[in-house]
């Protein structure tokens, strides 16, 4: 058990107590900050397509949304809408904001299949237990021990650093779809970027110029942004992190 896994126990203990009108004398445990495993969209995805029809759409729209598995109510037929391909993050743990984020036609396909005869899509009780045998079958199968480190949480903190990644970095962006209060829960997310694309602390960036309507669309497609312009030869700059 980990220092911090023992740290939440006397917290919760010494709520308890509290309640209780009793007092102890806790033991104190350093909290010691960490990355989170950051697994690749491959690795996801081959676990995903191993899975079944129910924990592989589940999985799914883990990827999709970055919700908190451990959060009830995103399950409900109700926060699905078809139309305009969003799912409602009603009722959030650990006090986040709620949100809306759209996802796949694929996924609502998959989530409509699911959801014809129940109110509730998924039973995350049984999903656990067959989530650990599919991460087991997989990794032996495709002799990768890293998939044998992908939990739940670990979808999450792929949308999370992949979002990062996206928007340049954008904390408030980032935050908003994680639900988060506090900006400073997301800024871990920097840090896993870096990482995970072997960033240096320094920028550095792919330079293009667009001369007209045609290549700066291309630009844009390609995830540049725009940075200035126009000079004298027409050109306008754009760029993106490498």
């Amino acid at each position: 058990m980990s220092d911090e896994t023992k740290a939440n126990y006397v917290n919760t203990y010494s709520c308890f107590l509290e309640k209780e009108g009793l007092t102890w004398k806790p033991p104190k445990y350093k909290r010691v900050h960490k990355l989170p495993f950051l697994p690749s969209e491959t690795e996801l995805d081959q676990l995903i397509a191993a899975s079944g029809c129910k924990l592989g759409t589940f999985l799914q729209t883990l990827k999709e949304t970055g919700a908190d598995p451990r959060r009830s109510g995103w399950h409900h037929v109700a926060d699905i809408d078809k139309e305009a391909r969003t799912i409602s993050i009603n009722k959030p743990v650990k006090g986040h904001n709620p949100w809306m984020i759209n996802v796949s036609a694929e996924l609502i396909k998959r989530l409509d299949s699911l959801s014809k005869n129940e109110r509730r899509i998924f039973n995350q009780r049984t999903l656990y237990s067959n989530f650990y045998y599919r991460r087991k079958v997989t990794a032996r199968k495709l002799q990768n021990s890293r998939i044998l480190h992908i939990k739940f949480t670990s979808f999450r903190h792929w949308k999370a650093t992949m979002e990062c990644h996206r928007t340049n970095w954008n904390v408030v962006h980032v935050s908003k779809i994680l639900g988060h209060k506090n900006i400073q829960n997301t800024i871990t997310y920097i840090d896993l970027e870096k990482a995970f694309y072997n960033r240096a602390n320094t920028e550095e960036f792919t330079v293009k110029v667009a001369y007209n309507v045609g290549e700066a669309c291309q630009l844009v497609e390609a995830r540049f942004e725009y940075v200035t312009g126009c000079y004298s030869d027409g050109g306008k700059v754009f760029r993106k992190r490498k």
